[in-house]
Parts: structure tokens; sequence; C-alpha cells
């Protein structure tokens, strides 16, 4: 009985949290991002200096389940990640894109702004070049992000988002893995507001 109480009380919170930037239950949104990204704890074969900020961006859409969750999913260009060998020479790099799904759960802090957490999966593909050699992985990975989201009125929104990839590349097959960050700051459109 106690159980029942709980998770009854638990179930009843999370609805009653209402994300009002959220769009409206049961409708589409749609929006593109653009920032900065970061491999980090790169995995290579090789002993050199990693140039590991580049800039990425993406696209988006989302279908609205309930107030406070959302399905979403994208296109990501993770950017590159420079490889410099002996005496500081360049010529080699690794470049990472990918699709993503993934569940938003949103928290309303005011009528017009949301703090939410996305998780779920990205298919991605990695390329590297190294010394005029391309080779290319693909594979599955998890992928977390955390974020603000506010509106700007009933149907346009802007984001800001700290989204992370786990050991995307295969060291093994393409010389290369690595993490990778992003913060991306992006706009919505939300449909049938």
């Amino acid at each position: 009985m106690k159980k029942t109480l709980i998770t009854l009380i638990i179930v009843n919170a999370f609805t009653a949290t209402t994300a009002f930037a959220a769009a409206d239950v049961g409708s589409w949104y749609a929006g593109s991002k653009f920032g900065w990204t970061h491999y980090s704890d790169a995995n290579t074969r090789q002993h050199t200096n990693l140039d590991r900020d580049n800039v990425g961006g993406g696209i988006f859409t989302g279908y609205q389940i309930t107030p406070w969750l959302a399905v979403e999913g994208g296109y990501d260009y993770l950017g590159n990640m420079q490889i410099h060998g002996q005496h500081n020479s360049s010529g080699a790099q690794m470049k990472s894109q990918g699709l993503q799904v993934s569940m938003k759960a949103s928290y309303g802090l005011t009528n017009d702004w949301d703090l939410y957490g996305r998780a779920g999966l990205m298919g991605y593909r990695a390329e590297s070049d190294i010394k005029g050699h391309n080779d290319f992985d693909t594979g599955i990975r998890p992928v977390l992000a955390v974020g603000s989201e506010y509106a700007f009125n009933d149907n346009w929104s802007g984001r800001l988002e700290y989204q992370w990839v786990s050991n995307v590349g295969n060291e093994n097959q393409i010389g290369i893995s690595s993490d990778i960050s992003s913060v991306m700051a992006g706009v919505s459109y939300r449909f049938g507001q």
C-alpha cells in the first residue's frame, strides 16, 4: 500500500509540473543549433598534439508527448579534431557526425523558461584522414544533454544546451576515438500553437 501511494504521489508531481516553454501536448517542433565542440579523452595510436576544439551544428525535430516529456531526433555535425604530428606538422584529422534520438524531460521554472535533460542514442559516422589514408567507422553511442529553453512567444523559442557523446570512433579501425562535448545555441519553431 505504501509503495502504491508513493508511486501515485511521484506520478502526480510529474504531471502537475507544467513545462510552459515546451510545445503544446500533441504538437511538433523543429529547429537548428550552432556552437562549439570539444574532443576529449582522445585515444590514438599516434604520439601527437591534438587541436580538440571546432565548430558544430545541427537540426532537430520533436514531438511533445506530455507537458513535460517529448521525443526528439536530429542530425548533428560534431566538427573535427586536427591531429598535429612531429614538429607540429598538420594534415591529419578526425571528423564526426551523427543521427540521434532521445527523450527530453522538461521542468518549468516560469511561464516562459524551462530546464531540460535529454538522454538517448546517436548513430555516428567518424572519419579519419591520417597521412593521406582515409578510414571511417560507424556505431551507436549514448548521448546525454542538459539545457535551458526560453519561449519568445507562442511559436518561437531559443535554447542553450550542453551535449556529451561517449567514445565516438574505434581506435583499432580508424586510429582514433574520442568523447565529444558540445555547447550549442539554437532556435525552434513550434507548429500549431
